[in-house]
């Protein structure tokens, strides 16, 4: 299990993370908060994927997954 798919297991099991707004806000904490950029932001620039204001949850953890953000997660295991 990657570490994307065990975030969506732990984001989606509390019900106090259950609102898009907040499971992105926790994802962005765990994955960019060093950074200091938004994920919109660093889609755009590291990427030139421009994001839209209404993406899920979803949307934004397959993105993280596919362009491998918060990279130092993936030899972690939970």
């Amino acid at each position: 299990m990657s570490i994307y798919e065990q975030l969506r297991k732990i984001i989606n099991a509390n019900p106090c993370w259950q609102q898009d707004n907040t499971k992105i806000e926790l994802l962005w904490n765990i994955l960019l908060s060093k950074d200091k950029r938004s994920f919109k932001e660093f889609f755009e620039e590291e990427h030139n994927i421009k994001l839209y204001d209404a993406m899920t949850f979803k949307e934004v953890l397959v993105l993280c997954s596919q362009y491998n953000v918060g990279g130092r997660f993936k030899w972690m295991t939970f």
